[in-house]
């Protein structure tokens, strides 16, 4: 990052400072830079992401070791309301994340699906959701309400809205892609259109069902599987591959596995608390 600095300095035409002076002073306003926060921002070259869930209900979850990126879970769509119910740093929940903090939106429940309305009220939460502490939002698409003619372009204007507000956009689904949707053929339109949407920092599908398995599960979502919901969705994506997994254990296996199936996995986004 000092280089980086320095080097943009050194070259400004409208500095007086002699070259070694300003390079230093550059340096020094660098370093300072990274010990307030920068490598929050940043992952070191070959810096794989380490991310958790911590839920708000129970006790929480500190994260595995080295984690850099802590999601707050809540099963909500509600912005507002999966805000005010996770408590960083209560008593009776929700630990303290570490690391990248992300907001998560949505769930496999009924007070987590996506609809339209959802969608629009997320688009414009930028600043709430950056006042509120958070750096990133993970959509946890499961169920949607809605075509795929009406919903894809609504998910991409929240995307962009989120991305242009300063936030990183993260998207994590059932297996391969969500598994309630109005037809099978608009859950594999949803994770086509993610696949192509450069708003999105990160794709997460989730492999496993009830979140305890001993190991990870590369089944294709079985609602749409038919339809074509495929792991070849993924080929090929903007977004980067960091899969959910119940435990860092298993990453190993679904690093390996993900090779084999032309992909390639950069961390991961652990759900046992």
């Amino acid at each position: 990052l000092a280089q980086v600095v320095a080097t943009e300095l050194l070259h400004s035409p409208n500095s007086s400072l002699p070259s070694s002076s300003r390079v230093m002073k550059l340096f020094s306003a660098a370093a300072a830079i990274a010990t307030v926060g920068a490598q929050d921002i940043f992952l070191a070259p070959n810096e794989e992401i380490v991310g958790y869930y911590s839920w708000n209900w129970g006790a929480g979850s500190k994260g595995p070791a080295g984690a850099n990126a802590g999601c707050a879970f809540t099963g909500l769509i509600d912005v507002d309301q999966a805000i005010a119910q996770y408590s960083e740093g209560a008593s009776w929940c929700c630990p303290a994340l570490v690391g990248t903090k992300y907001i998560t939106l949505g769930g496999g429940n009924s007070a987590g699906v996506f609809t339209a309305a959802a969608l629009t009220a997320i688009e414009g939460s930028a600043d709430k959701i950056k006042q509120a502490g958070y750096e990133g939002v993970m959509f946890d698409v499961e169920e949607v309400s809605g075509p795929s003619s009406t919903m894809v372009p609504a998910f991409a204007k929240a995307f962009a809205a989120l991305k242009q507000g300063g936030l990183k956009v993260a998207v994590t689904t059932s297996h391969s892609a969500p598994y309630q949707c109005d037809a099978p053929e608009d859950a594999v339109a949803f994770v086509k259109a993610w696949a192509a949407d450069g708003n999105i920092d990160i794709l997460s599908p989730q492999l496993y069902s009830s979140g305890q398995e001993a190991a990870p599960e590369f089944a294709e979502t079985n609602s749409c599987v038919a339809q074509g919901c495929t792991w070849d969705l993924y080929k090929g994506a903007k977004p980067a591959l960091a899969p959910s997994i119940v435990n860092e254990g298993q990453y190993a296996a679904v690093k390996s596995w993900a090779q084999g199936k032309g992909l390639e996995t950069v961390g991961f986004f652990k759900w046992a608390q």
